[in-house]
């Protein structure tokens, strides 16, 4: 039973600024009516206060409306800082006219006397000033951190599709390699024995009807592939006979570990054509897979010698193999051939699962 994923819940991105707004412009009048208490000894009245709330949320939306309309956060900073200067110097002189009508309405014009006196008219026009254009470097550090977050988010899922359509394309390539190898092989066998051509059919019906299970899927369980293996020697055998002697030696409880479809189908297959195939004599194939050091480490040893820089056939298949590896494990799993003991042997090595 497949494991049920996490339901993941997206905030609106209108939700988390309004909050945000409603949030911040209360913090900063707290803070702000806590300082004048400090200093004065007397408390803000409430209503002045909630009408400052009132005037920070609508200038610093007005705000945020010019710089959507206007496109600016797509702009370059030499391009927008200018501007948003000046666009906050307006609105923090919208926001003082305003302020100070709430004032008149609020506290009566006799009590407002040294708030016309030039220095502090001019004082309150910077301090909102500053407070829209720490408003706004707040806004555009929000959006470039959300912008570059979707951009990571679909380049990662861009490189996801890529990788995925190269494995189908490999994989749409090793089978018809697959295929052209075996009928190759039962071709020769319907001249020298009908019967055991036929037997060979059945045999290869059988490798198909087990690969086609595999090919949407990613890996599969070691014991899979090794039946594929096993049928596919099976029908090698028809042909080869006692020219093809075969060992298989898997280290206990590794059958459920997961491993690329084809991928040790793929390196039998080079052995035998490549190797036990050349020799009049025949030779010998071993199958060994065992445990490495955080590693599965699957090796196939035949009769023969490797002389590396020299490709026989097309050799598509290694070549897709070391492919297929480095896009699913990116650099962790390894593949090398060489000469050892007087067979040729291919060891390939891949992360091992977690679980186990």
């Amino acid at each position: 039973m497949d494991k049920a994923r996490p339901i993941r819940y997206r905030v609106p991105t209108r939700l988390v600024y309004w909050a945000t707004q409603f949030a911040g412009w209360a913090l900063y009048l707290i803070v702000f009516s806590l300082l004048a208490y400090w200093e004065r000894g007397e408390s803000v009245r409430m209503d002045v206060v909630l009408a400052q709330y009132a005037i920070g949320l609508a200038v610093s939306h007005g705000l945020r409306a010019i710089i959507v309309r206007n496109h600016w956060l797509e702009k370059s900073i030499g391009y927008t800082l200018p501007r948003l200067i000046l666009a906050g110097l307006v609105m923090g002189v919208a926001a003082f006219t305003a302020e100070t009508v709430a004032h008149h309405l609020l506290v009566g014009l006799a009590a407002m006397g040294a708030y016309w006196m030039p220095g502090e008219v001019l004082a309150r026009i910077i301090n909102w000033t500053l407070l829209l254009s720490i408003w706004s470097f707040c806004y555009f550090a929000y959006n470039y951190f959300i912008r570059h977050r979707r951009d990571e988010i679909r380049n990662l899922r861009l490189e996801t599709a890529n990788r995925e359509n190269q494995l189908s394309t490999l994989r749409a390539q090793m089978n018809p390699h697959f295929m052209f190898n075996a009928l190759n092989s039962i071709r020769a066998l319907i001249d020298e024995d009908p019967g055991q051509a036929k037997k060979a059919i059945t045999q290869l019906s059988a490798i198909l009807r087990n690969a086609m299970a595999t090919v949407k899927r990613r890996t599969v369980p070691l014991g899979e592939e090794l039946d594929i293996v096993k049928a596919y020697l099976a029908l090698e055998a028809i042909r080869y006979e006692e020219r093809l002697r075969v060992s298989i030696d898997v280290e206990e409880g590794l059958e459920r570990e997961p491993v690329p479809p084809m991928l040790l189908q793929t390196l039998v297959e080079n052995a035998v054509r490549h190797g036990v195939a050349k020799l009049p004599q025949g030779g010998e194939l071993r199958i060994g897979v065992h445990r490495g050091l955080n590693a599965t480490v699957m090796s196939v040893s035949n009769s023969g010698h490797y002389e590396p820089g020299k490709v026989n056939g097309t050799g598509i298949g290694l070549r897709n193999t070391r492919k297929r590896l480095e896009m699913i494990y990116h650099g962790q799993a390894h593949l090398h051939i060489e000469n050892r003991d007087g067979m040729v042997v291919t060891e390939v090595g891949i992360p091992r699962s977690s679980n186990e």
